[in-house]
């Protein structure tokens, strides 16, 4: 109880609330400036995002189009549709409102892991001012993507689990838990994979295991629900059936195409590995005919209401798989190129998060703002590649040195600090960095082993941890260099 009260005069007292307040002023007015520069919500549904289910569906059969959504995880689609069903007509303006919210949600949370980190609160105020007024921070913050409430959620959740570890109070642990299922139930990259290993880690580590037991019981059950509803509708255990196909892009369709004809003729390899993923669902019912017809509008239907693709179609799910058993079978008998593929990935993840073909439109607005803030804080010196060049070629001009350099330090540093204090990783701050560095490299491996094109977009949502595992580690070399230091000889 006595050091719980102290943990609580830390977070509340006067001289960590008032750095706070300036960092939120600050989010205020940065706001105001970039809404008068001319940066835009993006949010138009007219425009048939892949990932959304159809506007008119939305509207009419949004709960049931849902229940059968296997190509997404159900809950950005629910909170969209919810949201549209209720101001059909000023949607964007409400969703531009709530990512405000989150954007205050993501500073106060990126403050608070500084201040669980033992950073001066006016230093973890610098950062997180920093961070939140960075123009990739803002261009995301326009967009209706799940990437940015992602960022913020991940963030809110290091910041519980400290909580939980240091007072053990059971709605904390329900709060952090609940914050795993719902990122795992957002984005399917998030898989129940990962959120049983943090489950595991905690089971581990925190003495309280009853407690712990209860509140990661029922979120994570229902996780393990959605995932056996796709089982047996989809026959995918997953939250998301394009699995296959994304894995195609990096493996598959970035081998040569007459060595996969090849593979084709002999048969090691479908007809699959020479339709490039995504295709109309015409292309794959040509060669699934006996894909089931449902009587599911998402399931059945070929076009959307806006004359697009409808990617949730049923075909989709069986497409996926056969993707991806030639992925598979690419990666086994051609792994060079699988390994230059990692290579461009890892190339696209190094660059500034700006560099997202989404967010060019009000990008473009900045203009050389968004160009020098690059060049200074992320060490890249161009920004005019294309998605076609970032896929395809490299240039050390479009690499965010910085963003590379804190990347190295940060991992490093951090695994070598868990092992030396790997007697108390129990201790709330030691759990809280492993929680951070586990994210950290589960975002790098999974995002660079599986898919291409992105790949900066998936660093974005843990670019909270980097940074303040970074800022962190330089405090603590500046420490232990002023303690190393001998004292001058007096003369």
């Amino acid at each position: 109880m006595i050091f719980e009260r102290k943990y609580k005069t830390r977070l509340l007292e006067r001289k960590s609330l008032i750095p706070l307040l300036g960092v939120l002023i600050v989010f205020v007015i940065s706001r105001v400036l970039y809404d008068r520069a001319g940066i835009l919500f993006q949010g138009d549904l007219s425009l048939g995002y892949w990932h959304l289910i159809d506007p008119n569906l939305m509207l009419t059969d949004l709960w049931r189009s849902v229940y059968y959504l296997h190509s997404q995880p159900p809950l950005m689609n629910l909170l969209i549709g919810i949201v549209f069903q209720a101001f059909p007509t000023a949607y964007q303006e409400v969703f531009h409102v709530l990512y405000f919210i989150i954007g205050l949600s993501l500073a106060c949370g990126i403050y608070f892991l500084g201040i669980q980190l033992r950073l001066e609160p006016w230093l973890a105020a610098i950062i997180t001012a920093w961070l939140v007024v960075s123009p990739g921070t803002v261009l995301y913050e326009h967009l209706l993507a799940y990437g940015y409430p992602l960022a913020a959620l991940l963030t809110l959740s290091g910041v519980f689990l400290h909580l939980f570890a240091s007072t053990g109070k059971s709605i904390w642990g329900a709060l952090f838990f609940c914050s795993l299922a719902i990122i795992s139930l957002t984005w399917g990259f998030f898989h129940i994979v990962w959120f049983f290993f943090l489950i595991l880690i905690a089971f581990i580590l925190i003495p309280e295991r009853k407690k712990m037991i209860l509140a990661a019981l029922l979120p994570f059950m229902i996780v393990t629900g959605w995932y056996s509803k796709n089982l047996y509708q989809a026959g995918q255990f997953t939250a998301s059936s394009w699995v296959g196909m994304n894995l195609s892009k990096i493996a598959t369709f970035r081998t040569p195409e007459e060595e996969r004809k090849q593979f084709v003729k002999s048969g090691t390899l479908s007809d699959f590995a020479l339709i490039p993923p995504f295709r109309n669902p015409l292309v794959y019912l040509k060669l699934l005919p006996d894909t089931q017809v449902t009587g599911i509008p998402i399931l059945d239907e070929i076009y959307t209401s806006l004359g697009t693709r409808n990617f949730h179609h049923l075909v989709y799910a069986e497409a996926s798989h056969n993707y991806l058993m030639d992925a598979l079978r690419v990666i086994y008998l051609m792994p060079d190129y699988y390994l230059r593929s990692i290579g461009q990935a890892l190339y696209i993840y190094s660059h500034s998060p700006s560099d997202f073909d989404p967010v060019v439109g009000n990008r473009n607005t900045l203009g050389s703002f968004d160009l020098w803030w690059n060049r200074i804080f992320y060490g890249q010196w161009k920004s005019d590649e294309t998605s076609i060049e970032r896929n395809s070629s490299m240039s050390m001009e479009y690499v965010g040195w910085w963003i590379v350099a804190s990347f190295l330090a940060t991992t490093t540093c951090s695994i070598v600090s868990l092992w030396k204090n790997r007697r108390h990783l129990a201790e709330p701050e030691n759990m809280l960095v492993l929680f951070m560095v586990y994210n950290i490299l589960f975002v790098t491996v999974v995002g660079n082993l599986m898919d291409i094109g992105e790949n900066n977009r998936f660093r974005f949502t843990v670019d909270p941890f980097i940074l303040i595992l970074f800022v962190s580690f330089l405090r603590n070399l500046r420490t232990q260099f002023h303690r190393h230091t001998p004292d001058k000889i007096q003369g």
